[in-house]
């Protein structure tokens, strides 16, 4: 519901938490932007957007940074030109994250 929530407020098209390995965890928005969003969220997130991750974004921006959930590596990532308080939406997923882990 959160990611829902910010999709609706942001102008994105697609939210996602995502996993080291590529995995959307959780996500709200088109299916293939989704698995877009899984392929480039850790490399956008780290400043290491190669030239496959261009091809896939071509057209639209990538938002995208690290959450800290400790023995957990997620991403919290967008495909759009603005998240409307990223920060607050990723301490958010932060703080839920770490009651479950």
């Amino acid at each position: 519901m959160l990611l829902e929530a910010v999709l609706d407020r942001s102008e994105v098209s697609s939210i996602a938490v995502v996993d080291s390995r590529g995995l959307v965890v959780s996500g709200a928005g088109v299916e293939r932007e989704l698995a877009i969003l899984g392929a480039v969220a850790q490399p956008a997130a780290e400043g290491a957007f190669s030239y496959a991750c261009e091809s896939l974004t071509l057209g639209t921006d990538v938002l995208a940074r690290p959450l800290h959930i400790p023995g957990v590596e997620l991403y919290l990532a967008a495909l759009g030109t603005r998240v409307s308080r990223m920060h607050e939406a990723a301490r958010s997923i932060e703080r839920i994250f770490a009651n479950v882990a």
